[in-house]
């Protein structure tokens, strides 16, 4: 007999196993008197949301939902939200508020003074040149050989390039 004969068999044996199993079941349960769980018949319609619940209840306080207060409720309901909301925020001390507020004064003024480095260097080069193209150009062509050649050995880590 092949696998795939033998699989088949096995899993027609344990469908039959379950239709057996299921078949006693339900004819204990009986015997005992209790109700048994499973699959129920399908309605026919989606359950309906929590959301769609709580709307309806409000129809069906108030009656008709006029168009002029509707938009004056909802606004009431999202201030609400939007208080309960800040109810729920544990906002730091003092002493942790002026900790994080020198951490980010300081990172700010060290990015603010490498960046105007930066500019300070990238314009001399500009400067150098505009007025010698060929000392320009052979530093940047030097620093992008060094670059590739730090490319490679990081990529090839078994083998070094120099």
């Amino acid at each position: 007999m092949s696998a795939k004969n033998k699989q088949s068999n096995l899993i027609v044996d344990d469908v039959e196993d379950l239709e057996n199993d299921t078949v006693e079941d339900e004819n204990d349960s009986e015997d005992e008197g209790s109700s048994t769980r499973g699959i129920t018949a399908p309605k026919g319609r989606a359950t309906p949301g929590r959301r769609t619940q709580e709307v309806e209840d409000v129809k069906a306080e108030t009656g008709i939902v006029s168009s002029i207060t509707s938009p004056f409720r909802t606004m009431g309901e999202y201030w609400e939200g939007v208080r309960s909301e800040m109810q729920k925020v544990i906002w730091p001390t003092r002493e942790e508020t002026q900790r994080l507020a020198t951490i980010v004064l300081v990172v700010t003024i060290i990015s603010s003074l490498i960046l105007g480095l930066l500019s300070v260097i990238f314009s001399a080069i500009i400067a150098a040149g505009l007025t010698s193209p060929l000392i320009v150009f052979g530093a940047i062509f030097l620093v992008a050989i060094v670059a590739f050649g730090f490319y490679l050995r990081s990529s090839n880590r078994g083998s070094s390039l120099f």
